[in-house]
């Protein structure tokens, strides 16, 4: 790759990229009135690495209006996060996302993360701040008494610590709250870049090697531009997947003002790219979605990988189901699931929902006797389950003329009218014929499910192929002799072909799963050859769990 080192035509472009840069750090304070309980579990951990969650609960006479914590670790560190606002860099803070600010007596909230370390358990650190009864550390030193935006970051880099890489100009917010979220990676693992909305600076990050989402909240208007900022001139480029703004994804490389891409022998050149091989911007237009004021159009669509983002018709009122067997009438048939809701539910939270597929001869008891394949304790309450129960008279997901996909939709019918559901996060796991359910359900409803974890699957249940792309994580053991693993790969390399995945990969956890490369936006394929046979191999809920917490 050719690339241009210095010349006038490049510093003008530097100069361009630069304007989007503010010069100060401005940090909302959230108002405090009452006092919780705060409790700090440790989800899952490995050698190097841990998940935990923070629970937050009213135990006081009074609601919760908007909360802020915060915790240190001795050696541990923290490197990812969901369900929250995060910043700082050891110690780090908290605070509520615009769906989670509100804790009514006797209610709880949880949120993840994920973190780092060297060996040893991970540490269990005391959760501190007003919304836990104690001081709240300061989140940084630059305050305002008049919030321009809420900055924050549910991935937090120890190099790209927030008081130094997070800067803000002034600049008129709109008042409301938006979520963006920017689906990057670097080649070399030191490539930083920097979202800038309206010509403010909001946050930088440095990015990893392989794609990962890296989300702010803000409340300013304008321009939504992604700079990259630390060209070597040698090999170092960024590739932008997407921006999500408010759960509209703007792919970027139908974005016509890109000045980092390399073509035409110059920066800036050639047709609209996902990559940054210069130092440059690509413009995602409007935070709001109206045109942009230049003579470039914004192109925004609604993500082909699941819904809009906001929550099901059943947001904001009363849970109309409860936990246990339920029976609903399909096509003249009756047919049976089990709801598991969280126990602390809230009306006004879009959950996550994961169906869990038995195996052949198995059924929803089973499920439900396994944790949901152990994910329930790995949820921390931010999820909906349901394990379905095969047609009487089969062994398993045969789905004759259609009828376990149908079963399937109404269950979602009803689940989404009944229930807060978060409709971009809908997954789909399962071992064996679950496994081979969850082969099936990718395919064919490629724009409800945002992804899907099959074990020991194969494609034999029946299914009709949308031809569209699906993020799948794939177990399968190298010595099955009921559904053989060539039968399983056969599946995976479906979904290659539909993601558009090369057939270069890299390793990731858990061992010794590696990840294709260069599929489509939002849409990657995680492929994991065990030890064993028919079998569930020992990382199935973690590495599934954890996949499903990258959308």
């Amino acid at each position: 790759m050719h690339k241009i080192n210095s010349s006038p035509n490049r510093m003008a472009r530097l100069q361009k990229s630069a304007a989007f840069l503010g010069t100060a750090l401005l940090l909302a304070t959230t108002a405090q009135t009452a006092s919780a309980s705060c409790t700090y579990a440790i989800s899952n951990e490995w050698p190097n690495g841990f998940t935990a969650s923070i629970t937050i609960k009213n135990d006081t006479g009074a609601p919760i209006n908007n909360w802020n914590i915060n915790w240190q670790y001795a050696t541990n560190r923290m490197s990812s996060g969901w369900n929250a606002n995060f910043s700082g860099s050891n110690p780090y803070s908290a605070t509520n996302m615009s769906w989670n600010g509100n804790i009514a007596v006797g209610q709880s909230i949880s949120f993840g993360l994920q973190g780092e370390k060297n060996g040893g358990s991970a540490e269990r650190p005391t959760i501190n701040g007003v919304a836990c009864g104690g001081t709240t550390t300061p989140v940084s030193s630059a305050r305002s008494s008049s919030s321009v935006a809420v900055v924050s970051s549910s991935r937090i880099s120890s190099s790209v610590a927030l008081s130094s890489s997070s800067r803000a100009a002034s600049s008129v917010p709109t008042g409301a709250r938006n979520a963006i979220t920017v689906r990057a990676l670097g080649t070399t693992a030191t490539e930083s870049i920097t979202l800038s909305v309206g010509g403010t600076e909001v946050q930088s990050w440095t990015l990893s090697t392989v794609m990962n989402n890296y989300t702010v909240e803000t409340a300013l208007v304008g321009d939504v531009v992604v700079a990259f900022v630390n060209d070597d001139g040698g090999n170092a480029d960024v590739r932008i997947d997407y921006v999500n703004v408010n759960g509209v994804t703007r792919q970027a490389e139908v974005q016509t003002e890109n000045t980092g891409a390399w073509g035409n022998n110059r920066c800036g050149g050639g047709a609209p790219s996902e990559w940054l091989h210069c130092e440059g911007y690509i413009n995602f237009g409007s935070v709001t979605g109206e045109p942009r004021s230049s003579s470039s159009s914004v192109s925004s669509s609604s993500s082909s990988g699941g819904g809009t983002g906001a929550g099901s018709a059943g947001c904001g009122a009363p849970a109309k189901l409860t936990n246990g067997r339920r029976t609903i009438s399909v096509n003249g048939l009756n047919r049976e699931y089990v709801l598991d809701i969280p126990s602390n539910y809230n009306q006004n939270n879009p959950y996550k929902l994961v169906f869990g597929w038995h195996w052949r001869g198995g059924s929803a008891n089973d499920v439900v006797g396994q944790g949901y394949y152990g994910m329930k304790s790995l949820s921390n309450n931010s999820a909906i389950f349901v394990a379905p129960d095969r047609a009487a008279g089969t062994d398993g997901w045969t789905n004759a003329n259609g009828r376990d996909i149908a079963f399937l939709q109404s269950m979602l019918t009803q689940l989404k009218s009944s229930l807060c559901i978060d409709e971009s996060r809908i997954f789909s796991t399962g071992w064996s014929y679950g496994g081979m359910m969850s082969f099936a359900v990718g395919r064919e409803l490629p724009t409800t499910f945002r992804a899907i974890a099959p074990v020991s699957g194969a494609f034999l249940t029946p299914h009709v192929d949308s031809g569209s792309a699906t993020a799948a994580w794939i177990a399968h053991g190298n010595n099955d002799t009921v559904v053989s693993q060539s039968s399983g790969a056969q599946a995976r390399d479906a979904y290659l072909r539909a993601n558009g995945c090369s057939n270069t990969t890299v390793p990731v956890q858990p061992s010794p799963c590696v990840e294709y490369q260069n599929c489509s936006a939002g849409k990657p394929v995680v492929w994991c050859s065990f030890n064993g046979g028919h079998s569930q191999p020992s990382f199935y809920s973690s590495g599934a769990w954890n996949f499903f917490n990258r959308f």
